[in-house]
This record gives C-alpha cells, structure tokens and sequence, in this order.
C-alpha cells in the first residue's frame, strides 16, 4: 500500500512540475524556434495600384514566374527563372524595403493549365535560392528570346558594374517561332537613323532630324518586339525587321529551355547566362 501511495505522489508530481521542466528546457531555445518559423514563413510588403499588401514570399515567387515564362517549359528552365524573380525581389528589398507588384497567375490558373504541381516542385526545390556577386543580389535581367546572342551589361549601361551581365551566343533562338518580324511603322520616321549599335546588334541611339532616342526608347515608343532592327524605306512604306523579343539583357528563356531539353541543369544555364555569380541560400 506505501508502494502504491508513493508511486501517486510520484505521479502527480511529475504531472506538476512538467509544465515548468519544459519552461526552462524551451525557454533557451525560443529564439531560435521563433526565428526558424519567421524564416520558413517570410513575407513581403508588395506595392500595387491600391495600396500596399503583405504577402508570403516563395507564393510571390512561385505566381510571378508563372505568369514570366511559359508554362510548358521544362522543370530546370522554370527552376533558373525562379531564382531569378526571387533574386529581383530581394535587390528590391535591399534597396527600397518594398517589391512592385507585377503580373502573376493564380494557383487556381496553373492547377487548370496543368502545370501546378511543376511549378510548386521547382519553388520547392530552389527555395530561398538568388544569384549574387560580390555577395549582393545582381540585377536577374531576362527576356523571351535574343537576337542570336544576349547583349552586355557594361555595353548597354556604359559601366562596368555589370561583368556577368556577358553577352552570350544562342544560335538556337534564331528557330524560335517569334524570333523575327516584319513591322511597318509610320512614314514620319521614312528619315530615321540607327546612330550607335552595340555588339549584340541592339540599337543604342536613333536621330531623327535633331531629335535622338535610346533604342529601348525608340522600341517602348513604337511598340517593337526588341531594338535589334533592320530599317528599309521603299515605295510601299517604311518597314522595320525586328530580331528577338525583349530586352535582350541577361538570360533568354528560349535558350535556356532548349539548355534544359538537352539534360542541363539550372545550376548550369544560370552559370552560362551570368557567369561568376554565385547561388547564395538567403
């Protein structure tokens, strides 16, 4: 009977002093458990036309890139775009604390299109992934589909703050199904001059009379495709061959998916597109 009460008191004892034991057991590790939750859940304050939002990071990453590239994609092609939207968000973050809000597809729309579990397996599998170099996020630029070869950093934005900004060769791009155009424009500009190309063939600067634009200027302007153009007048117009789409800046995603058809990594196409960048975990 002694036993028995001794083993009650036992008992109810441990019952009592649980509550504290676990107290000071957790209490050392509260930091550490809060930070490791802030970390798995991190949101973003995202400007839109209504005002500003809170919303969860890697959902942010995951719905912009759907929205960026096309959903048939191979998974390593979706993988390097991914690290390259997150990479833009934190460069964001470290400059203006902020992210603008930009085009991105519901879960709703990718589960439709058949490309959910894809895309949820790629934010997976390159969660918290950016490119860095010198330890600071770069400037992540992609475009559709270049003019056969990307363009240079320090060439476009005359600095050399831009080395893996390289210009790259992607002969597969001239087989894209919108690699070139054929575009009339209006007759005003029949007196139109390409003044300054760069190496990648994109047109740096265009006078027309006494009035000079940049080429992104004169392609955001007129509506074009790219800036990587040829110019010809004739009796039935004025007429303009245009090369690629997009900017023609950092990774073109019709080479990088072609990359990817071809067994190649994302590790791998970002390496080609921005060499000497590092992918950091943030």
């Amino acid at each position: 009977m002694r036993q028995r009460t001794e083993h009650i008191l036992i008992g109810i004892l441990a019952v009592l002093l649980l509550p504290l034991a676990l107290t000071f057991l957790l209490d050392g590790r509260m930091d550490e458990i809060y930070r490791t939750i802030k970390n798995e859940m991190e949101y973003i304050s995202v400007k839109t036309n209504t005002g500003t939002v809170e919303m969860d990071l890697e959902e942010y990453v995951l719905k912009s890139a759907a929205a960026q590239i096309p959903l048939g994609y191979d998974p390593e092609a979706v993988k390097a775009q991914m690290v390259l939207i997150r990479t833009d968000l934190y460069r964001q973050i470290e400059q203006t604390g902020e992210v603008r809000s930009g085009d991105y597809l519901t879960m709703e729309e990718l589960e439709r299109a058949g490309a959910a579990e894809k895309f949820l397996r790629a934010q997976k599998e390159t969660s918290g992934e950016i490119l860095t170099w010198e330890d600071k996020p770069i400037l992540a630029s992609f475009h559709a589909v270049s003019a056969g070869r990307t363009r240079s950093g320090n060439e476009v934005f005359a600095s050399q703050e831009y080395p893996y900004l390289a210009s790259k060769t992607c002969p597969s791009d001239a087989d894209a199904p919108n690699a070139k155009c054929v575009v009339q424009i209006d007759d005003a500009w029949a007196d139109m001059e390409v003044v300054e190309r760069d190496e990648a063939g994109y047109a740096l600067q265009i006078r027309r009379g006494d009035e000079y634009l940049s080429g992104e200027e004169f392609r955001n302007l007129l509506g074009l495709p790219s800036a990587n153009f040829e110019v010809e007048s004739n009796g039935g117009g004025v007429f303009l061959t245009v090369h690629g789409v997009g900017h023609g800046l950092g990774l073109s995603q019709y080479t990088a998916q072609q990359m990817a058809r071809t067994d190649k990594n994302y590790r791998e196409i970002l390496e080609y597109f921005f060499p000497g960048t590092k992918i950091t975990q943030y």
